[in-house]
């Protein structure tokens, strides 16, 4: 009787303590586990308010379980009002959880914490901070005064060339009319003819002394008409060497302008792809935002050990851990949408089946319908095959910012978008492609006070825009990825770039033309008057022609010439008055 009082009592001691353990303990633990678990996972907090664990019916309650956004600690990435599962008793005694049914209810993204949910020391398992996948294409107009200080225009080295040769050449042709027979020379003939009219008076005699003078005078002023001739030509042949350089000169500054034009061509650098500068920092944070929290998830699926499992086993005997359906339901700002997962397990290789996922909405504010499918397999860890499909239609746009470039603000004011996403990974290669037909778009671009003339030209064409297609492309891995867009925005932005290129060419154009007019006008105009001294030269030597053959016909028009000199001995063309 006291044994069996006292094995009663022990009974009743280890109920109680059983008790007291489910009751202040069991849940107390399974808080900490998830907590612990989740935060290591995630790299930031995980918070559950309440775990309620029973045996009948066996199942576990957690009530507001809160994770946090690994970029932003003061709010959550994921907010659950409640999650509700029921679970097989036998399994438990052999360390296995396997959840028939799971409910996730009042699943809410980006609620604000109360405290920070970072982890001193933790950092998250992936940086995802904000990147620019690409700079706005740059544009400067050279300044024009700094170009004519550093470069030699072809204009003022000709005409520097020109002046020094101009100078040489009068200089010569000065030394040259001092070689020529002038004013001593005529002086000496004119004292000759003046002699032989005296001797002519002098009788027969005196005009058979001086036919020899008299034809001696005639040769000494025919040789220097001819050498006066000679000089003449001469000179005409270097003005007009000197002139043709001169008229070179004059057509110099447009080739000087053709010249700089083509070295600093106004041609815009990043115009291949226009899409990538506006909506490369949204999209490009959508990417990064997808493959950390992926990069999170999978290594949880691979913990299992892949030993051989028959095909026509489910393997779940082996498994530690398996919920075999999840249903979720979500609130997003549009409304409600829901889903179901299902074959949750780390340890697929085992189990045999890859996660698959399913949700939708239809009706939602704002979006006609939404709907994203997915499978990951990774029963072959080092073949993994995951994908996923996202589609919608009829998803209003509204406050986007685009672009915050303070050079160039860009914001999406309001649309319309029908969006398909396809996401693929075999093993660590990625492939995704993504299209999207955007309609009743209106752009806000610009900032008022913009003076380039690129951004501003671009601001207009994108205000203008009211549908567009784009065209995405993810190619790489998971950690190393390149993003392509394309959209009808690039056309349109070429040719608004290109028209607003031909408008600034051409005023550059002209400010070149007339900074080098200015800078080279008054020099070719002092080139033109030194030039003009040549007429002096000229003139000198038509004067001392002129001289020379008034005093040839001086003296043959006289009487002594008349009767001493045959007409035949006269110079060609020149008649006497017989």
């Amino acid at each position: 009787m006291k044994f069996f009082k006292f094995g009663l009592g022990a009974l009743l001691i280890i109920i109680g303590v059983f008790v007291v353990f489910w009751v202040f303990v069991v849940d107390r633990l399974i808080e900490n586990v998830i907590e612990e678990k989740g935060t290591e996972m995630v790299g930031a907090l995980v918070e559950v308010e309440h775990a309620d664990l029973t045996l009948f019916p066996s199942g576990l309650t957690l009530a507001r379980l809160q994770v946090t956004n690994p970029e932003n600690p003061m709010s959550n990435a994921l907010d659950v009002s409640r999650i509700a599962m029921t679970m097989d008793i036998l399994p438990l005694l052999w360390r296995q959880v396997i959840v028939e049914e799971m409910s996730v209810e009042g699943v809410r993204f980006g609620t604000e914490r109360q405290h920070s949910g970072a982890v001193p020391g933790l950092k998250p398992s992936k940086d995802s901070s904000q990147q620019s996948l690409m700079t706005l294409p740059a544009f400067d107009v050279p300044d024009i005064q700094q170009i004519l200080e550093h470069e030699n225009l072809e204009t003022v080295k000709l005409i520097d060339a020109l002046k020094v040769d101009v100078a040489r050449e009068r200089e010569q042709w000065n030394e040259r009319l001092k070689e020529l027979p002038g004013k001593a020379q005529f002086k000496e003939y004119k004292q000759r003819v003046k002699q032989l009219k005296k001797e002519a008076k002098g009788g027969i005699d005196g005009l058979l002394g001086g036919v020899e003078d008299i034809q001696a005078l005639k040769k000494d002023i025919e040789r220097d008409i001819t050498e006066v001739k000679e000089a003449q030509r001469e000179l005409k042949e270097t003005i007009a060497s000197l002139k043709s350089r001169f008229e070179q000169i004059k057509t110099a500054p447009q080739r000087d302008v053709q010249r700089l034009k083509e070295k600093y061509h106004l041609s815009p650098q990043g115009l291949s792809n226009l899409s990538q500068a506006l909506f490369g920092e949204t999209f490009g944070s959508w990417v990064r935002q997808g493959a950390a929290w992926y990069e999170r998830f999978i290594p949880y699926l691979e913990q299992g050990d892949s030993k051989a499992v028959e095909e026509s086993s489910s393997g779940e005997e082996d498994v530690d851990f398996l919920i075999r359906v999840a249903k979720v339901s979500a609130m997003i700002e549009a409304g409600e949408f829901s889903g179901s997962v299902h074959n949750i397990t780390p340890n697929q290789a085992v189990f045999g089946q890859p996660l698959t996922f399913t949700f939708q909405g239809e009706a939602l504010k704002g979006i006609e319908s939404l709907r994203l499918d997915g499978r990951l397999d990774h029963r072959q860890p080092n073949q993994s095959s995951d994908q996923f499909e996202f589609q919608t239609k009829g998803f209003k746009l509204h406050n986007m910012a685009l672009s915050e470039h303070d050079s160039w603000p860009v914001s999406l004011v309001s649309g319309m978008a029908d969006v398909n996403v396809n996401v693929q990974l075999q093993g660590h290669a990625l492939t995704a492609k993504g299209s999207g037909n955007l309609s009743q778009l209106d752009f806000s671009a610009g900032s008022q006070g913009d003076s380039n003339p690129l951004t501003t030209s671009m601001s207009q064409a994108v205000s203008a825009i009211t549908h567009l297609k784009m065209n995405a492309e993810v190619t790489g891995t998971v950690d190393d990825y390149d993003i392509e867009l394309h959209s009808d925005v690039d056309g349109i932005l070429r040719d608004a770039a290109g028209k607003m290129i031909n408008n600034v060419t051409r005023e550059f154009s002209q400010k070149l033309q007339s900074a080098i007019t200015e800078q080279t006008a008054k020099p070719i105009e002092n080139l033109k008057k030194t030039l003009g001294g040549f007429g002096e030269i000229g003139g000198e030597l038509t004067d001392r022609l002129a001289q020379n053959d008034a005093l040839l016909k001086d003296l043959l028009s006289q009487g002594v010439g008349k009767k001493i000199l045959p007409k035949k001995l006269l110079p060609d063309g020149l008649n006497l008055p017989f």
